[in-house]
């Protein structure tokens, strides 16, 4: 499998992994109350903690698939519970914990494979093209095998999403309409969207939507280019099995 087949393939099991199953995973909601906000607030301030202590339409605007001013509400809301070191401890605690719970049971061999190859992929990566990867990748790794191919697993997919947004804007489209064609009804709501915000489908935004796509293929494809054969399988090899691991997670005592 070469580098842009291999980010094609990276592409729905590591959104499906480090995305929404672990921002509302049971560990998220602990944290979350245990500091007094709840999980939605800890998933905009906590994943925007990783920038640092800046401004909440920072975090907004980086947050780019979602209704402008959305996060920065939340953020804020949150701020006002806790300071922000405190709501990214909560949100990498959340992340360890979902991590040990959900991937205990795979393979030491197909985890440390997994964050090696991810490891080699995230040195190599720009500094000052994607403030979430820059700001995960400042956080270093955990020691723990299940966690630290989890962060691999979350560094990935924030290349992607920086990436996707890279190529969306590059096809002259904004992040409302490439929510509201992705992935149903449900999911642009959730960005914060409504029938208000919806434009009708045309022959040239879905061109572009396509275009975009692939576009985020090649561009994530050659960032994996740093990777020989081997690592390029392991890297697939680990998240289809993060994939089918948090279907049915491993209690961990």
């Amino acid at each position: 499998m070469d580098p842009t087949a291999t980010a094609t393939a990276l592409g729905p099991p590591l959104g499906a992994v480090a995305g929404a199953t672990f921002y509302f995973s049971p560990q998220s909601v602990a944290r979350a109350a245990a500091i007094g906000i709840d999980v939605v607030g800890l998933y905009a301030a906590g994943r925007g903690a990783v920038l640092g202590d800046v401004d909440p339409g920072v975090v907004d605007d980086t947050f780019f698939f979602f209704k402008p001013g959305l996060i920065a509400g939340l953020v804020a809301s949150a701020r006002a519970t806790a300071p922000v070191p405190v709501l990214l401890d909560a949100h990498l605690a959340a992340a360890d914990e979902f991590a040990l719970a959900t991937f205990g049971g795979i393979a030491p061999s197909v985890l440390a494979g997994f964050t090696a190859a991810a490891a080699t992929v995230v040195a190599a990566l720009p500094t000052g093209r994607w403030p979430l990867v820059d700001g995960y990748r400042a956080q270093g790794w955990p020691s723990d095998p299940a966690p630290a191919a989890f962060r691999g697993a979350v560094l990935l997919r924030e290349l992607r999403g920086g990436v996707h947004r890279d190529a969306v804007v590059g096809v002259g489209l904004s992040g409302a309409v490439a929510c509201q064609f992705d992935r149903g009804d449900d999911y642009y709501r959730l960005h914060g969207f409504g029938d208000d915000d919806k434009v009708a489908p045309t022959p040239a935004i879905h061109a572009a939507l396509e275009a975009a796509e692939a576009a985020t293929d090649e561009g994530c494809g050659a960032q994996l280019a740093v990777l020989d054969a081997e690592d390029l399988g392991a890297l697939v090899a680990g998240a289809r099995a993060m994939d089918a691991a948090w279907q049915a997670p491993v209690p961990v005592s």
